[in-house]
Parts: structure tokens; sequence; C-alpha cells
């Protein structure tokens, strides 16, 4: 690579990144730059060390903020335009970053000087919870460890960071390569937009793409190919995960017996809301006993509707997808496919803006010239309050790109607030994989794709509107993982209502919002079949928690072995033997839910109790509680507990029902 690259877009990075101009070997140099001066300037920071939180957190950060900036922006590269030159660079790189990262987390001086900072009574409540979490992060990451023990911690943390990537690699490679022939006797039923031209078709098995064809193709044969295909991901050949996974969960065993934990559940689980598994296993035991003999009711009431439509056999699992479908139209008389046309993409942002607006006070205003994006799909939005002092920026890229784009949502952080050190507003971004537009046809989405938007903006607004000036606790910085969930998922529970759903609706061709009964009817599906999703939500949270539990390899021959023992105890029917999904659980080996996927639950639980307060509401009566909801949630960030930040907006402890009535699985409150 080259030795110098002129006018460096990841060094001469402005409020907005140039990423149209970023480039492999730019990122390499950019590296080769700045991690020697951070390593350097934290080394002095430790000799010159001050016990103040300038000396002892706003130092140490700052010198080495510029390298975890580049590294930043190269993984969100990797994750929306991979390509084997932006691999190479991560690769070659990621040993080093995690070598300056361990030098930080397992700075002696740094750590003996907190714990003297913690005695301070002058430290105001927001830096000694902030404290409080980093001398806890700095335990769990190994800063009592000195010798061979420090060597063993320090090389499996960086195999750890290598098994991650390769695994999310694996999955990405996996589903760019698998292709299903459509011959034209077998399109029956499948969306003519996935079948552009004459056929056969050759079709992916991207998630958008697979879901259309499960709940529409009527060959059973087409649909079982589809499934095999998704459910067999990265479990093969070049691309297979399975080793992986077992070498990730016994690495990730032998650092918490380095760390003194029980196994690497108790790891994960100390420095989140719930502190342990058990208390994460009182959250999730009874919404199983609850929602298991619900599950089984429901599978039974599909079978018999297969049956009476002329199915025979048993249900396998690329069957129930198209007769849930069948039954879902009878049920509620509407196809959700042919619900896209109602829902231009440009429609549900403009209403989704007007909710945020009506909540909270703030604007989304277009960016018209240039945005310096990695594609030309993206937008950018200026966000900005009443007055229109500017707040944040707002990157959008809505659209799948299979092979490039790792699939899926999610939104990242691209500049935090940070008022502490410089005068900077943040900027995050919200990825989504939604079909993109054909032709002259708008983008249309389904009511899937409209919530799993307001989810990730819910994200978004968490970093966006974060009232906090400390890069420590501002936006989602500092929110225990399993609370970090609450935003997301309380905005994505507002196309639920009835009111908001409309607003949100208008045909392409017409304009004209969908009829109050079909809307209804939208609500009411959202309890469909509720039980089956909270069964396979605690299933994989259960297996999860697991497979990072210390008996894991005396109980399981394996991870996958573990997932059907479970899902006998869990599921209302047995899993099928031939399903290696957790080949492509990225949340749980190359994300940030090892032990910890159970967050969406929790967070759930505690979101739903906020919305109820919410649901049916005026439009005055919401705006008051957006407002409260704004200094609380979204504006506290990480700055204290989240059960504290919670109290502050409810005025007392969640209410773990909530979310089971919400279901339907428990009876309204009278």
């Amino acid at each position: 690579m080259p030795a110098n690259v002129a006018n460096n877009p990841f060094l001469d990075a402005p409020w907005m990144p140039r990423y149209d101009a970023m480039t492999p070997e730019a990122a390499a140099e950019a590296f080769e730059q700045t991690l020697p001066k951070a390593e350097q300037a934290f080394r002095t920071v430790e000799k010159q060390l001050d016990i103040s939180w300038q000396g002892l957190i706003v130092a140490p950060n700052e010198a080495v903020r510029k390298p975890f900036e580049v590294w930043g922006m190269l993984t969100h590269l990797t994750s929306v335009v991979n390509s084997e030159a932006w691999r190479k660079v991560e690769e070659t790189y990621q040993p080093r970053i995690i070598a300056l990262a361990q030098l930080t987390s397992q700075s002696r001086p740094l750590y003996e000087g907190m714990l003297a900072l913690a005695e301070d009574p002058k430290l105001k409540p927001w830096q000694r919870h902030v404290l409080d979490r980093y001398i806890r992060s700095m335990r769990n990451a190994g800063v009592g460890l000195t010798g061979a023990e420090k060597r063993k911690f320090n090389r499996i943390q960086t195999e750890l960071a290598n098994l991650g990537m390769r695994f999310s690699n694996n999955v990405l490679d996996s589903e760019k390569a698998a292709k299903i022939t459509i011959a034209p006797d077998e399109a029956e039923g499948i969306k003519p937009d996935l079948l552009v031209g004459k056929g056969p078709w050759e079709l992916g098995i991207d998630f958008a793409t697979y879901d259309s064809v499960m709940r529409y193709a009527v060959s059973s044969d087409v649909r079982e190919r589809f499934w095999r295909a998704r459910a067999t991901r990265a479990s093969s050949g070049a691309v297979n995960n399975n080793p992986l996974i077992e070498k990730i969960v016994k690495l990730r065993q032998q650092m918490a017996d380095l760390l003194g934990y029980p196994d690497y559940a108790h790891v994960s689980t100390s420095e989140k809301m719930a502190g342990t598994p058990e208390a994460v296993y009182a959250l999730l035991d009874p919404m199983l006993k609850v929602g298991r003999p619900a599950a089984k009711v429901e599978e039974r009431e599909l079978a018999a509707f297969a049956k009476k439509n002329g199915f025979s056999g048993k249900l396998q699992p690329w069957d129930k997808a198209y007769w849930c479908e069948r039954l879902s139209q009878e049920l509620f008389g509407f196809d959700e496919e042919a619900l896209r046309d109602y829902f231009p993409m440009e429609r549900v942002l403009d209403g989704l803006f007007a909710l945020v607006k009506r909540l909270f006070g703030v604007t989304f205003e277009r960016q018209k010239g240039a945005i310096h994006a990695w594609h030309r799909d993206v937008r950018f939005y200026h966000v900005r309050d009443a007055k229109g002092n500017d707040l944040a920026g707002f990157y959008f890229d809505p659209y799948a790109r299979p092979g490039t784009k790792n699939g899926g949502a999610w939104m990242n952080e691209i500049r935090g607030r940070d008022f502490e050190t410089r005068k900077q507003l943040p900027i995050a971004v919200v990825c989504c994989n939604q079909k993109p537009p054909r032709g002259r046809a708008p983008a249309t989405m389904s009511t899937y794709e409209v919530e799993t938007l307001f989810h990730e903006v819910g994200h978004a607004l968490q970093e966006m509107l974060t009232a906090v000036d400390s890069p420590t606790c501002a936006g989602i910085s500092n929110v225990e993982w399993d609370a970090v969930e609450i935003a997301s998922q309380f905005l994505e529970r507002f196309p639920k209502d009835v009111r908001i759903l409309k607003s949100l609706s208008a045909h392409v061709k017409t304009g004209v919002p969908l009829p109050d009964e079909t809307i209804n009817a939208i609500v009411a599906k959202r309890r469909f079949r509720a039980a089956n999703a909270l069964v396979r939500q605690l299933h994989l949270a259960y297996t999860d928690l697991a497979i990072h539990a210390k008996n894991y390899p005396k109980k399981y021959k394996n991870a996958n072995a573990c997932k059907e023992a479970l899902g006998r105890r869990i599921l209302p029917s047995l899993p099928h033997p031939d399903d290696r999904f957790l080949c492509a659980f990225t949340h749980i080996f190359s994300g940030g839910y090892s032990a910890g996927y159970y967050s969406y639950k929790w967070s759930e639980t505690l979101s739903a109790d906020i919305y109820a307060a919410f649901a049916g509401q005026t439009v005055a009566t919401q705006k008051k509680l957006g407002a409260k909801y704004l200094k609380t949630i979204l504006g506290m960030g990480g700055s204290a507990p989240a059960a504290e930040v919670f109290r502050k907006l409810m005025g007392r402890d969640p209410d773990a029902s909530a979310i089971l009535r919400e279901d339907g699985l428990l009876p309204e409150e009278t």
C-alpha cells in the first residue's frame, strides 16, 4: 500500500465524513499515522497521571480517540460496501486496534487512579455512575491479570475478534452465493416483482425475497428449497461456521475462568441491567409459562386450517409461513404484500418525521447538496429543534445490496455528541434492507419494514437527542446493553396505533389512505400468533444463555444439539433437525449480544410498559408525555442507571405484565 495518501479522508474528516473519497489504502495510511501516536500519547497520560475527571477520563479518551474514529469509519464501510480490499484492511489492523484497546482497558495506573477518584465526594452523580461502570468494565477487560494469565487473556480477545469477523464474512459470503432457480411451472403465487423477465428465474435468499417466497409460493418444493438454503447458511464447506461456534464458546468460557466468573453468561450480565443470569430467568420463565401453552393452541389452529383447505400430512417449517399467510388473509381480509402500494417509503418517512416533531419538537430537513456518502441511495438529514437550531445529523441507507451490505437493519453512531472537549453534534446512521424501487415505481414498504424503520429511528433518536455533553455517556454510550433497545422498541409500537398507521398510508397511484376497516384489521393482526413469536424469541434467548453456561460442554454435544434440546422444551412443535440457524446467528457470535440476546425481551418489557402510558391518549397528552420521555430516556442517555432513568419517567418500577397484555396473552386491566 502507498506510504502516503494525500488529503486522507479518514484523517481530514469534517463533521460529515467524505465517505466517497475513502479507499482501503487511505484507511491503512490513517492507521499507520494514528496508532503509534495514540499509544505514545496514552503512555504519557499514564506517566503524568492526574487523579481527576480530566486526568483519568477525558485525557486518556482523547489520547486514543483518532484511531478508534478511523476504525469506526472502516467497520461501517465493511458493513455497507463490503469487498475483499476492505476486508483485508480490517483483518490487518484489527489486532492493532485490539492491542490499543487492551492497553487502555488494562492500564493498572489508570485503574488504581479511578479507584482513588471514586472516593472523591465532589464527583457529580453522573460522573460517579460513569466511573463505576468504567471500573467494572476494566475488571472484565482483565486489568487485574498479570503475567501468563494476562497474555492468555489478550490472546483470547484477539482470537475471538478474528473468529467473529470470519463468522460474519462467512454468513455474508454464504448468502451471496445462494441462488435458487425457479422454473415457470413452479412460479405460481410468487409476487411479480421478484420475477423480472422470462423464466426460469434465479433468486437470492436475502430476507425480503425469502420472506415473500415463503408466504406466497404455492409450490411446497420451492418453499423447501428456499428454507433449506436459508436455514443452512454458513453451515458447510469453506464457509462452515459450526467449528467457529464451538471455538468461540470455548474461548469465552476460558475468559470467564481467568476473570473469576462461573461462566461467560455471568461475565455478560454483570455489566447489564439484569446483573445476573438468574435475574434474566426470573423475567423469562413466567413468559414461557404463559406463552408455550398459547403457542400450542396456535399451532393446532394452523394445522386444522391447513387440513381444512386440502393440506395433508404434518406441517413442515417451509409450510408454516404459507399457511399462516392464508389463515391471516381469511381472518383479517387483507394480503400483507398487496398493502405495499399503500406505504410508499417517502410517505412513511414524512409520517415518521411528523410524529417525531409532534412528540419531541424536532424536525428532519433533507440536505439537497452533496453528502459524500458511500452509496448513491444514501440520504442525509439535518435534525433541528423548534427554533431551527442544529441538534444532529442523520444518514439513511434504505435498500438491500446482497453480498456487499450486511443483512438486517441497524443503527450506528457516526459522530457522538461531545461538548466536553469540542463542540461536536452527533450523527447517526440507520441502515435497512428494504426492496429497492424498480424502474419508475417508487419504493414501497411492508408493514414489517415500517416497524423496522421506526425501531431503528428510535435508536437514532436516543443517539441524536441526547442532552449530555460528555461523550462518556451521551447518546447510547454507557447505556446498559439490555436497556439500549427500550428507545427503539418504544417507537416501533406507534405504527400499531390506528391513527398513526392511517397517517402513514397513501396509495402510490391515487394517494388515498387505507380504509378504516383495513387499518383496524392490520392493528388487530398484531396479536396474530403472538405466542409463537414470543416463544421463538425465548428459544433464542435461552439457547444463547445455555451455550454460555458452565455446564454447556457436559450437557450438550454441541451448540446445535443445545438449540434442539431447548426447542423441545420451549417451542410448540419439535424443531427441524436440519435447521442450522445458529451458523448465521451473528447477533451472538459476531455482534454484541453474546449471552445477551435476552436484552430484546428485557427492553421490550420496559418499552411496552412505557408505551402503555401513551396508547390511546389525546395528542396533547402524548405531547406532554413525549416531553418527559425526551428529558429522560432520550436526554439522559447513559448518565444514570437505566432503572433510575425509567423511574424518573414513570414514577415507579416496571410492570412486567404489560408486554403480555399487549400481545393478548393476559387479560386487559379493568
